[in-house]
Parts: structure tokens; C-alpha cells; sequence
């Protein structure tokens, strides 16, 4: 390799290093805000124009990714009243909430492990603080503030008045937000799979999954932690049925969670009812109240006026009226604006969503190639699950966090399953 491709190669590493430690910093993202994002894109860029050759060859197939990079935010803002009174600023997120995926895939081009070192190392040495600085922060709030946590309230993307300070507080103590939080959950399949090596690995993934575990339930997201609980029960189930049955495989005995996804259907009444006994005495009230009113839902008493549930009905009401296209162009979408997937469908229509995630695919395309051998791949697959059972339930497109933890996962199985490829052998 000659020596401009090797520092394109370096530079494309430099830029995505920088984004990590800004974005899974919350105390650096405070503290430098912008900058650091407008850093990351010109290194990025300087790295693809440093190596010219190679942007003559690929220009057709690098402009349509970053056309795309540039058009969802705005389908975003324009068809599903993303953004509110902050256009600007919520574009600027959203640029920067798909680099990851375009990182991922011009990287992948390059097929050289420069581009990827100490990426990897990276993320993991940022998830661990800052996932230990939370757990911390959280546990003292129970105390501090006679029982609510500390942390539960901030929201990424929340800037409504008289908020702000208390934002930044929150962040410059590093401790992770909406984001954050469910990012670590979406991260769990791949933090089982890798406490599933041997020695020292063990060990530390498996207290990295433990501590992922405290954090979520202590921060009193109610989807995050019903999310966690189930993903690691089928983790479990799946590793006890590899023991017991020791042709089977790794995606076989994830199947096999089904029988235990329709028990839980089965007895969700006294689950449920159970669930919300423990978060009162727990006195995680934000989860009690959510717990309770799905209790009501599914005793006959109806759906509570204002609340989740409710913005759910809303979206699908809309989408039945007008499901093709969606409503609109014709001004009658009705938006709950508490679910990404079922207000796209009320705005857009089947026909728009497809095409907004043929332009998700256009921007990361390439990047998994290859990891069909990988050992991750099942796991992935349990997260990729999870991600469009969340978009269902909530929303994902304020999160930076979670595209980076998505591309990263995919990036790190594909260089893993690379025969010529010794980057991870180290860890």
C-alpha cells in the first residue's frame, strides 16, 4: 500500500475514533458540542480525498450515499414533523446519525485493517466508563433525590425550556441518556456472545453484560429493561439448550425461544401484574405507572387518554385510512409521534417507507459483506430483531448512539470472520 492510501486509511480510522469518544462521552460532547462533529466529517472527508485514485474509481458510488445521508434527515422533518422549532440543529444530528452506517461501508471498501484499528478497542473503553459513570450517578440519585432517579429525565434531543442546564449537568458528570441507554441494550446479544470466550474474556464481557444489565434497569426506561430481560432470556435459554443438545446450533437454539416468548403471552396477567408489584416497591414509579396502564389495556378498561398507548392507535388509525401512500400529501396524517415505524406508515404510506429504507441500505451497502461466517451473525440477528421491535415502540431516530452501536457490531463480525484478518486476535 502506498504511503497516501495508508494515511487516507489512517485518517478514516482518526475520524470515526473522534466520533466515538465524542458521542459515547456524554462529559467531551458537552463540552466541546459541535466541533467535534464538524471535526469528524472534514477528517472523514480529507481521508476519502487523499486517496484520489480510489475517489475516481468509486464517485458513483460514493455521491448517491452521502445524497441519501443528506435526504433522510429531511424526509424525516418534512413528512413526520421530526425537528420541531430546532430544523437546523435536528438536521445537524441526523447527518451525523447516519455516519456511522457510511463509515462502515467506505471503510469496508478500503479492506485494510488501518481503517478499523483501535476502533473497536475504542467503543468498548467508552461503553465501559461511561457505563460505569452512570451506574454511579443513578445509584446516588436514588438517594439524592428521595427515590426518583437521578438521570431518568434526560431525554436526547430535549431542548425545551428551562431544561438545558439541567442537560448539561447530566452529561458533564458523564452519565448516558436516552440514547445511551437503549444503545447498551441493543449492544447485549454481542456482549453475550463475546462472554463466550475463553480466560479473561469471560470475565470482563461477562461483567461488562452484568453492569449493561444494572445500568438499564436503574435508569427506569420501562421498553429498555423489558427489552434486556428478554433478549438475555433468550441468550440463556439458547446457551443451556447447546449444552444439553450438543449438535444443535447457535441459530437453532435461539429459535427456540419462541416457546418461550408464547409462555410469557400466556401469563402476561400475573407477569405483568407481578412486574408492577416490584417496580412500586422498588420505587421506580415511572415504570409502575407505564406497567399499570398496560394491565388496563389488557383487562378490557381501555386505553388511557394521553398516553403511549394511545399515540399508537393514533398512528394506525392514520395508516389504515391511507396505507399505500399514506396521508400526508392529502393532510389528513395523524401523527403519535412516539413510534418511528407506525408514524412512517401514517405519513408516508407503505410506499414511502420503502423507499426510505432503500436509501438505509443505498448509504451502509457492502458493509456486512461476508459476514454470513461469522459466529456473530445469530446474535446480530437477535439485535437487529430487537431494533425493529423498538422502532415499533419508540423512538429511534433522536439516538445517535444506536446506528453506531448497529455498524459497529456489523464491522467488528465481518473483520472477525476475515480469514486474513488478525485485528481482534489481541482482545
Amino acid at each position: 500500500m502506498s504511503g497516501r492510501k495508508r494515511w487516507s486509511a489512517w485518517l478514516f480510522n482518526a475520524s470515526m475514533l473522534c466520533y466515538i469518544l465524542w458521542l459515547m462521552l456524554p462529559a467531551v460532547q458537552v463540552r466541546l458540542r459541535a466541533v467535534t462533529g464538524a471535526l469528524t466529517m472534514a477528517v472523514f472527508a480529507a481521508g476519502i480525498l487523499l486517496d484520489f485514485e480510489m475517489f475516481l474509481k468509486r464517485w458513483r458510488d460514493l455521491v448517491p450515499r452521502v445524497l441519501c445521508v443528506a435526504a433522510l434527515p429531511l424526509l424525516l422533518m418534512l413528512f413526520l414533523n421530526r425537528g420541531g422549532d430546532e430544523a437546523f440543529g435536528y438536521y445537524a444530528q441526523q447527518v451525523m446519525f447516519w455516519f456511522p452506517l457510511l463509515w462502515c461501508a467506505v471503510a469496508a471498501q478500503h479492506a485494510d485493517q488501518t481503517s478499523y484499528r483501535l476502533v473497536f478497542a475504542a467503543m468498548l473503553l467508552a461503553f465501559t466508563v461511561t457505563t460505569l459513570t452512570t451506574i454511579g450517578w443513578l445509584i446516588e440519585g436514588i438517594f439524592r433525590e428521595e427515590g426518583r432517579v437521578y438521570a431518568y429525565s434526560r431525554s436526547l434531543g430535549d431542548g425545551s425550556e428551562g431544561r438545558q442546564a439541567y442537560l448539561n449537568e447530566l452529561m458533564g458528570h458523564n452519565i448516558g441518556g436516552y440514547g445511551f441507554v437503549y444503545a447498551s441494550m441493543l449492544a447485549l446479544p454481542v456482549t453475550f456472545f463475546l462472554s463466550r470466550g475463553k480466560g479473561w474474556k469471560r470475565f470482563a464481557f461477562g461483567g461488562l453484560y452484568l453492569l449493561q444489565l444494572i445500568m438499564i434497569v436503574l435508569s427506569q426506561y420501562t421498553y429498555a429493561i423489558v427489552f434486556a430481560a428478554v433478549i438475555t432470556a433468550v441468550e440463556l435459554l439458547g446457551l443451556l439448550l447447546r449444552k444439553l443438545f450438543r449438535r444443535l446450533s447457535v441459530g437453532g437454539s435461539l429459535l427456540c425461544a419462541v416457546p418461550l416468548v408464547a409462555l410469557a403471552l400466556l401469563l402476561r396477567m400475573p407477569v405483568v401484574t407481578g412486574l408492577q408489584s416490584l417496580a412500586e416497591a422498588l420505587h421506580f414509579d415511572t415504570i409502575a405507572k407505564n406497567l399499570g396502564q398496560l394491565l388496563g389495556a389488557m383487562t378490557g378498561g381501555g386505553i388511557a387518554e394521553g398516553t403511549r398507548l394511545e399515540s399508537y392507535v393514533t398512528s394506525l388509525r392514520s395508516f389504515f385510512t391511507s396505507p399505500v401512500f399514506g396521508g400526508i400529501f392529502s393532510g389528513q396524517a395523524q401523527l403519535g409521534m412516539h413510534s418511528e415505524l407506525l408514524d412512517m406508515l401514517a405519513g408516508i404510506g407503505i410506499a414511502g417507507t420503502a423507499v426510505f429504507f432503500a436509501g438505509v441500505w443505498l448509504i451502509g451497502r457492502g458493509m456486512g459483506k461476508g459476514i454470513k461466517t461469522s459466529g456473530l451473525l445469530p446474535h446480530l440477528v437477535l439485535q437487529w430483531l430487537a431494533l425493529a421491535a423498538f422502532m415499533t415502540l419508540d423512538t429511534v431516530f433522536y439516538a445517535r448512539e444506536i446506528p453506531l452501536v448497529i455498524a459497529l457490531s456489523i464491522a467488528f463480525a465481518v473483520w472477525t470472520a476475515h480469514k486474513k484478518s488478525d485485528i481482534m486476535k489481541s482482545m
